[in-house]
């Protein structure tokens, strides 16, 4: 049996509080950068919040060039035809992303090619190992996000699209952001259903990073500490972004699970919310992950009560005891927040495109590939039970049960 050291510590700078971003100038001058790629999707441009950093930048006498192309879901091919070549020609000494889980991945992507002329779908996971040494040059990143979900600001993960419409996992050293300034201040616009579907994305990875069988004592304690804050704010969060003791304790949850994510590793669910995001599905990721959760933790729990018992008291302020918890208990508490949120507009699966045709399409997808061939046999699994080709589709087809179930108790409301 192999042996497997813990490999962790926080290596990167972060400012988390309200106003943080206010540090930008001071940052940029200690590091002594003059030139700034900026990253940040057109709402971010277009709201006056990037426009007020580019100006305490330049009157930090510091240039800056500003790339606004990101979509929804990042592209390969808009990183590799438009962000890299502009950012070439420019020469920066850092790149910045404001903006969400898109715009920070998108800024990842332009990092990780840096100066080595090939395209960004060259260093996905199945091809470079997260430590492995670049033969090429990358430059520092900076970033602060504006939504509270993805934790990519504290992670080196990111997910860009391939040609092929697939949505693809990069997790390389290179793309840990050297700066993260997480300041709530920023979430207080968020519309009801961004607000729900990135917190759920937050609440996902803290549970999965728990029960990913790569966690350690480290890992647990963020992961744990995460899902308390969640607990207390979700709800209060997701109904007012602007109340501002909400919106920081869902930024601190989110910066606990991004430590975890990128440290420990998530599970199924992750796994499954790739092929849900893309065609025909198109769900947004939050959305996705919250949707498939409950079939998740029905999967999981018959090899994983004891982290599950913890994460529910965790959450609710109660302190159940082994023998009463039952894992019917967290799934039951996960439904009525879908419920709340109403997420994926109370949608089912089978209403964004479900059925036999597109499950084995699901099947197909090349992170579903990757994650049965990491993942088996039983002793070297993440995941709290080994899940193979099989077990990805009854997992599946639970989601389309819970899903519906959530869709005919919201048409019951409305009647």
């Amino acid at each position: 049996m192999r042996l497997v050291y813990p490999d962790f510590g926080l290596r990167q700078h972060i400012h988390q509080g309200s106003g943080c971003i206010s540090k930008i100038p001071e940052i940029v001058n200690r590091e002594k950068w003059s030139r700034i790629f900026l990253v940040c999707g057109p709402s971010i441009h277009k709201s006056g919040l990037s426009a007020s950093i580019i100006d305490d930048l330049r009157k930090a006498s510091v240039e800056v060039c500003v790339f606004t192309n990101v979509q929804q879901n990042p592209l390969a091919e808009t990183i590799d035809n438009e962000a890299v070549p502009i950012a070439k020609k420019f020469n920066p000494d850092a790149i910045m992303a404001i903006g969400g889980g898109s715009t920070l991945d998108s800024a990842k992507g332009v990092v990780i090619v840096g100066d080595s002329g090939k395209r960004v779908m060259d260093f996905t996971i199945d091809k470079i190992a997260a430590d492995e040494r670049l033969a090429h040059n990358t430059l520092p990143l900076i970033v602060v996000p504006t939504t509270a979900g993805t934790g990519s600001e504290v992670s080196k993960n990111a997910v860009i699209t391939d040609e092929n419409g697939y949505k693809l996992v990069h997790a390389h050293d290179s793309i840990l952001p050297s700066y993260a300034l997480l300041d709530p201040d920023l979430l207080a616009t968020l519309p009801f259903h961004v607000a729900a579907a990135s917190s759920m994305d937050t609440f996902v990875q803290a549970l999965e990073t728990l029960t990913n069988r790569n966690s350690t004592d480290f890992t647990r304690t963020q992961s744990l500490r995460s899902l308390e804050l969640i607990g207390g704010c979700i709800r209060q969060f997701v109904a007012n972004p602007a109340d501002r003791i909400a919106a920081n304790d869902m930024s601190l949850a989110c910066m606990y699970a991004g430590f975890s994510l990128g440290l420990a590793g998530i599970g199924q669910d992750h796994v499954i919310t790739h092929p849900m995001s893309e065609a025909p599905f198109f769900l947004s990721h939050g959305d996705a992950c919250a949707m498939a959760l409950p079939a998740v933790i029905e999967y999981n729990g018959l090899s994983c009560k004891k982290l599950y018992r913890q994460a529910y008291n965790a959450l609710t302020g109660k302190n159940v005891s082994c023998n009463d918890f039952e894992v019917r208990m967290l799934i039951d508490w996960v439904v009525d927040l879908n419920d709340d949120f109403h997420i994926a507009r109370d949608k089912s699966f089978a209403d964004y495109g479900f059925n036999d045709e597109t499950l084995e399409k699901m099947m197909n997808h090349p992170i579903v590939k990757i994650a049965v061939e990491l993942n088996t046999p039983a002793e070297i699994t993440e995941y709290p039970r080994v899940t193979g080709f099989d077990d990805y589709r009854r997992i599946i087809r639970r989601i389309a049960v819970y899903s519906q179930a959530q869709a005919d108790r919201a048409n019951k409301a409305l009647t």
